[in-house]
């Protein structure tokens, strides 16, 4: 059995992967913004702009303290 020959389940994992945190991450855009865009605050093209910034932003610096959290806090 060659290791290589299940390669492509990685694949299709790491892509799953990604379209499971792109829809998460629409799901929080789509609650924290939508009062804000129904209610005239913002625009849709603002409220799309300052959530691209903040999910990115979000999960590159406190990813790892929530892992942490996760690993050590909840679990133990």
């Amino acid at each position: 059995m060659d290791p290589r020959d299940y390669t492509w389940i990685f694949a299709v994992g790491i892509v799953s992967s990604i379209c499971d945190a792109y829809g998460i991450g629409a799901n929080d855009v789509a609650n924290s913004f939508a009062s804000s865009v129904s209610s005239g605050s913002l625009t849709l093209a603002q409220a799309c702009i300052v959530a691209c910034f903040t999910e990115f932003l979000g999960a590159f610096l406190l990813g790892s303290s929530t892992s942490e959290t996760i690993k050590g806090g909840i679990l133990s």
